[in-house]
């Protein structure tokens, strides 16, 4: 079995009908990443298995909301944490329920009214906004950490960049979508109605002074944000995925520079070049 320093990922970048995608640790059959070697690019899939992994890794993607917003969603198997990369204009995202409807309307007939303005808005008989004025609308900013629990509906507004995180599994049932759908037909209203949570509230983590700070914590894995200072260390542990915010990175012979990904298929340690922010997801 290969055991290596930490590899800098390649990204795939997926064009959407919002903006752009790029998966930097991603195996689909619409891309797939690649990771840096000493041999050249290999694709992600096959370095997995060189070093016997049998399941993906975390997904670390970056989302650039250019064009429009994204699906209004909700996901019953996949966690997914956003950390807000810029924000060009306004930065908000939708996320749960609006509170004062929700406790006006009551849960039965607040679904009722979803599932309604839903239809009407797939059938074409009435506008997105329909939909979305249930949702909750939430102020970002840069730096931002949002945790989006399972069934929790969703949507990053236009604008919005973030650097994501999730549960390497495709599954989503899309309650509303202001783009075209290109992934499946139609929508999911019925379906993505009765599997909200309604209970939950925004999870939100602003950027701190320094240190290490454990910025999120789901079901099946957690990310923590490294303020390093200049030549100091900092270990990730096997299977780790990492996103360097800014400054430069070093793991022996390896460098990893601002605004590139790296995995870790072994633990090790990684040494500040320059004062750096580095985001690491670790699997629990």
């Amino acid at each position: 079995m290969v055991a290596e320093d930490p590899s800098t990922l390649q990204p795939v970048t997926v064009a959407k009908p919002w903006g752009r995608e790029a998966w930097y640790s991603g195996v689909e059959a619409r891309g797939e990443s690649g990771v840096c070697t000493t041999a050249g690019v290999e694709p992600l899939s096959q370095y997995l298995v060189e070093r016997g992994r049998t399941k993906p890794v975390i997904l670390l993607k970056a989302l650039q909301a250019t064009r429009g917003n994204l699906y209004l969603e909700v996901h019953e198997s996949k966690s997914e944490v956003y950390v807000v990369d810029r924000i060009d204009g306004t930065g908000r995202m939708l996320f749960g329920p609006r509170p004062e409807v929700l406790d006006r309307m009551g849960e039965a007939a607040f679904r009722a009214a979803v599932r309604e303005a839903a239809g009407e808005a797939e059938a074409g008989e009435a506008a997105i906004e329909a939909v979305q004025s249930f949702m909750n609308p939430v102020e970002l900013h840069a730096g931002d950490a949002v945790t989006i629990p399972l069934r929790v509906p969703h949507s990053l507004l236009k604008g919005v960049h973030v650097i994501e995180f999730q549960t390497p599994v495709f599954e989503r049932k899309i309650l509303a979508a202001s783009q075209p759908v290109v992934t499946q037909q139609g929508w999911d209203v019925d379906a993505a109605v009765a599997a909200m949570d309604l209970s939950v509230e925004p999870i939100i983590s602003s950027p701190d002074e320094g240190g290490v700070s454990a910025i999120a914590r789901t079901a099946d894995f957690t990310v923590a944000r490294h303020r390093v200072p200049k030549r100091s260390a900092f270990g990730v542990t096997p299977w780790s995925v990492g996103w360097v915010v800014r400054g430069a990175l070093r793991c022996r012979e390896h460098r990893f520079q601002a605004r590139t990904a790296f995995l870790a298929p072994v633990a090790a340690e990684m040494r500040a070049e320059a004062e750096a922010e580095v985001l690491v997801a670790t699997e629990t």
